[in-house]
């Protein structure tokens, strides 16, 4: 976990990032594993990673594309995994 502070990456939205967005991709040709930042949508706040979860349109399967609302804009195959931030400040 990364103790830097983030602003949610979806256009407009003034919140704090509770996520890293990571892609997670299985190759089925060669059992390869992969785990990369998404691009389109690097942080994201929890009511994002909600709406973005709420909003698929396919499987998620790690080996296809799958359309989410908010992440994943260049339709790379791969599922969404939600890497929690460290909270910026304790209550």
């Amino acid at each position: 976990m990364t103790l830097e502070r983030h602003r949610c990456s979806v256009d407009g939205c003034p919140n704090l990032a509770a996520y890293e967005v990571h892609r997670y991709v299985f190759d089925l040709e060669e059992g390869a594993v992969a785990q990369v930042v998404d691009e389109s949508c690097p942080y994201i706040c929890v009511e994002h990673a909600l709406q973005n979860e709420r909003g698929v349109t396919a499987d998620r399967m790690p080996w296809s594309i799958v359309d989410y609302p908010l992440t994943n804009a260049n339709r790379a195959p791969g599922i969404a995994v939600y890497v929690q931030l460290e909270p910026a400040y304790v209550a």
